[in-house]
C-alpha cells in the first residue's frame, strides 16, 4: 500500500517528467523532508535534517538549489514573510490553481493553504493588469492572523 508521501512523490515525479525536468535524488530527498513536516521550515532547518538523514557534509547551496527547483515546479512554496518553505498541499490534485492564499497563524505558526476563489483571482488579476504589471507566476498571498484553534481561547 502506498503511503500519502509515496503518492505525493509519485505525482511530483510525474509532473517533472511531463515538464521535461529531472527529480534528482537530492531534490526528492528535500521534497521528502518537506512532506514530513507539519509546518513550514527554514532552509537551515531543512539543511540540519538533510545532514542527519542523507548527507552529513551537505552545504547550504545543496538545499537552496533543491528548494528553488521545487518552488519553480510548483511542488513547494516559499513564504516570503517568514522566509520558510513548505510542500504544496495540492500536488496530487489534477485541477489548476490560478492563485493561492496562505493563512499564517501568528500565535501557533500553523499555515493553511487554500486555492483562491475564481472571482477573487479574476479581480486581482484585472487590478494588476490595469496597472500594466505582469506577474511572473500565479499569485501567492500571505495573510497573517489567528487560526480557528487559537481564536477559541
Amino acid at each position: 500500500v502506498m503511503t500519502r508521501t509515496d503518492r505525493i512523490l509519485a505525482s511530483a515525479e510525474q509532473h517533472c517528467r511531463e515538464q521535461g525536468v529531472r527529480m534528482t535524488p537530492q531534490r526528492r530527498q528535500v521534497m521528502t523532508l518537506l512532506l514530513a513536516q507539519s509546518g513550514p521550515q527554514s532552509a537551515y532547518q531543512l539543511l540540519d535534517q538533510f545532514k542527519a538523514q542523507y548527507q552529513e557534509n551537505a552545504q547550504p547551496p545543496t538545499i537552496y538549489r533543491a528548494l528553488e527547483f521545487l518552488v519553480q515546479q510548483g511542488l513547494a512554496h516559499r513564504l516570503s514573510s517568514t522566509n520558510q518553505y513548505l510542500a504544496c498541499d495540492h500536488i496530487t490534485c489534477h485541477h489548476g490553481h490560478q492563485g493561492t492564499v496562505f493563512l499564517l497563524c501568528d500565535d501557533c505558526g500553523a499555515v493553511q493553504e487554500t486555492p483562491m476563489a475564481g472571482a477573487a483571482i479574476s479581480e486581482l488579476q484585472q487590478s494588476i493588469k490595469s496597472l500594466g504589471f505582469v506577474t511572473q507566476q500565479n499569485p501567492l498571498l500571505e495573510v497573517h492572523g489567528r487560526c480557528a484553534n487559537c481564536n477559541v481561547g
